[in-house]
Parts: C-alpha cells; structure tokens; sequence
C-alpha cells in the first residue's frame, strides 16, 4: 500500500484540514501571500541555514556546497508551495515524500520540529500583526505539515516497536536465545581463564544474531524481560556444565529484584555442579537503586559458593562504602576509561587509583574493552590482573566450547 494511501486512511485529506480549521478562505489568503512571501525567501533563507547548522546534523547532511544548492533550491520550492493556495492529493504526497526521505537519510525528527518553529517565527515577525487572519491561515498550514511530515517518523517508530516485539516473542518461543562467550585472560601468562557470556537473540526468519541491549527497553516495557534472563541462565548452565571453566553471568537490579526469578535461578545453583565457577557481574550503577537488595543478592549466592564482579566499575555512580562492604572478588574497570588510557591522562591516573585500591583490598582486577597493542602493553604495565576486548578475543558461540572440549 503505497504511503498516500496511509494518510488518507488515517486521517482523509478532507477531515485532516477540518481537523486544522483549514478552509478554502485560508488557501485564498495563503495564495495572496505569496508574492510578499517570495519577496522575504532569501532573508528567511539566509537565517534558516545560519540556524540549522547550529546543529551538528545539518552539517552532516550538509556537508558539501553541491547539496546545498540542491537543499536550498528544494526549500525555496517548498515555501512557495505551503503559500501556493492548492492543497490537494498531490501537494499531500509531495509531502509524505519528504518525510520518507527525512526518515531514509535517518533525519531526526527533533531537527524537523526546530527548523518549522523557526519558520513560523520569521513569518509571524515579518508579517503586521493587525494581519491576525493571515498568521491564522497560516499558522494552520504550517501545523498540517508539520503533522504529515511527522507520520513517517511515528509510522517507522510503530513498525520497528512491532518487528522487535515479534522478535523477542519468536526467540522465546522458538528458544532461540544464543549465549555467546568473551575470553577474559591473564595478563601475565597471556592464557583465557574465565569467560564472560553475552546474550544474542536470533532471528529465525534470517539467523542473523541480535545483542539484547538495543532490546532492552522494549522487552522490558512488554514485560519479557525475564522469560529472555531465564531462558540465557539456562542455555548458559546447561553448556558449562560439563566443562572446567570459570564463567561469568550478568545481572541487574530488575533481575535482582524480581523474586520469581532470584527463585529460578537459585534452584539453578542448587543443582549446578560447582557453582564456585560461576561469577555474577554487577553493574556499578545499579548500587543507586536499593542496596540492601542487592547485598541480601550477593550473600545469597555466596552460600553457593558463586563470586560477584563490580562491572562498569570508575563509570561515574561509585558508592565506594556501599561497594566495599559487599567484598567483592573482582572490580572490572569500565571501558570508557581503559579505552582512551594510551591518550588520556585523565583515564590513566584514575585506572592507576583503581589499581592501587584494589591491590590494597586484595581484590583482583579485570580491564574491559582492550582493543589494540597499546592499550594491552598499558594494562599490562599497570600490573591489573585480567584483560577482556576484542584484542584478546571477541565473542563467539559458547556452544564451540563444547566442540573445542570434545576435540581435544
């Protein structure tokens, strides 16, 4: 169904301007403004591209003169035809094209909105205010605009909500949560000691894999959140199993707080052999939430046997008092600072602070996010204990774990 038809659908062009007030007498007096509107184009234009490359869109979408000559010839057109006094199926579809390529060339709609409160500024400022029926008329053909080059956006944002909550159902349906593992490894011997497991979700219609943080917000606000947390412990058990690594879980303050699944996944533990090779990875952040929770968490899995990690640690949210209370057996560092630690002194000063804590408490210390010889040679100069990014290694299926074990 082409797009047209959606707006006539959803709104009919006649009840969409009756929505507005928009009347034939509204396009007459547009029309009769037009000459004075085409008199005040380049000054509106000029200050229209002053304001928008205010913003760093603008000049990405921008960035050469030959696109704007183009840009600013379209606008030109475009200003003469909101004054043109003809608002038919058309002029209709010329808009709704307009947004499909705002939405295709991924404009946000946020620069869209600010370049027409510009507009409707210049134009009530340029025209006399004793003109009240003019700025009405065309306050309201501005609205409608406004409206159809808005439905695009919405009509994306409603059909991409659809397909990933059809995802999300499918991959708990269908089982189809993938655990995907990050070797973390000595800095001194150069060895993979433990790994980190990463939940992907596969789409069964392409296999492609997708990582759950984009997913996030959605699966949480559809309430799906923890069929995909106990689906991921379970594949994640059943594959460590029978192998002799050490691996690590992550948890958040809803999966720690969720009774239904703390139950789950303790039942889990119950009948895991050696639960002390699991590790449960806590972000920093989530200490803001309750505390009390999240300790009555970590000294329950304790009587497992299991360790905690404090990820993200140095993100920014520390309660350092809160944290060392819990004694936890690993701070792995957050990656925002181990990433630029080769060319910001800030980042290496802090890392070093964190170090010496640690080393003083006599917890060990995990570096996130080496990406590339320098940053290794850095971490490992810095005597921090483990290491994990794509220079060490990047994630893949933890089910090749099992081959690896059986070829051995």
């Amino acid at each position: 169904m082409h797009r047209l038809h959606l707006i006539t659908r959803q709104y009919d062009i006649v009840q969409l301007k009756a929505h507005y007030r928009f009347t034939s007498s509204d396009a007459k007096r547009l029309k009769q403004m037009q000459k004075d509107v085409e008199h005040l184009l380049p000054s509106l234009l000029d200050g229209f591209y002053d304001y928008i490359f205010s913003f760093e869109h603008a000049k990405l979408f921008l960035h050469d003169q030959s696109i704007r000559i183009k840009h600013r010839s379209a606008i030109n057109e475009w200003f003469l035809e909101l004054f043109g006094g003809v608002y038919d199926d058309a002029y209709f579809k010329k808009l709704q094209n307009i947004s499909e390529t705002h939405v295709r060339i991924g404009l946000p709609s946020h620069y869209v909105n600010c370049a027409f409160s510009y507009i409707r500024e210049f134009f009530e400022k340029s025209f006399h205010k004793g003109n009240e029926e003019d700025i009405y008329a065309m306050n309201k053909i501005i609205d409608i605009n406004l409206d159809i080059l808005s439905l695009t956006y919405q009509e994306e944002e409603q059909q991409q909500f659809i397909e990933q909550v059809l995802l999300l159902k499918q991959s708990i349906r269908n089982q189809t949560i993938i655990p995907y593992v990050q070797p973390i490894v000595d800095t001194k011997t150069g060895k993979t000691v433990k790994f980190e497991c990463l939940m992907r979700i596969q789409d069964q219609q392409n296999y492609t894999l997708h990582s759950i943080y984009p997913l996030l917000k959605v699966a949480r606000s559809i309430r799906l959140y923890a069929d995909l947390v106990k689906i991921m412990i379970t594949h994640t058990m059943e594959i460590f199993r029978d192998l002799p690594w050490t691996f690590s879980i992550n948890v958040g303050y809803e999966d720690i707080a969720d009774p239904d699944l703390l139950d789950f996944l303790y039942k889990k533990l119950e009948t895991f052999p050696q639960p002390q090779r699991v590790i449960f990875e806590i972000l920093e952040s989530d200490f803001i939430e309750d505390f009390n929770i999240v300790s009555s968490f970590v000294n329950k899995i304790r009587t497992f046997g299991c360790r905690v990690a404090i990820d993200d640690f140095g993100s920014g949210y520390s309660n350092i008092e809160n944290i060392l209370e819990l004694n936890p057996d690993f701070l792995k560092i957050d990656g925002s600072l181990i990433k630029d630690i080769d060319s910001s002194p800030v980042s290496l000063t802090i890392v070093q602070n964190v170090v010496k804590l640690a080393r003083d408490l006599k917890i060990k210390t995990i570096a996130e996010y080496v990406h590339n010889e320098e940053v290794c040679s850095i971490v490992k100069s810095l005597q921090i204990d483990y290491m994990q990014g794509f220079y060490t290694g990047e994630p893949f299926p933890a089910h090749e774990l099992l081959l690896k074990e059986e070829n051995k």
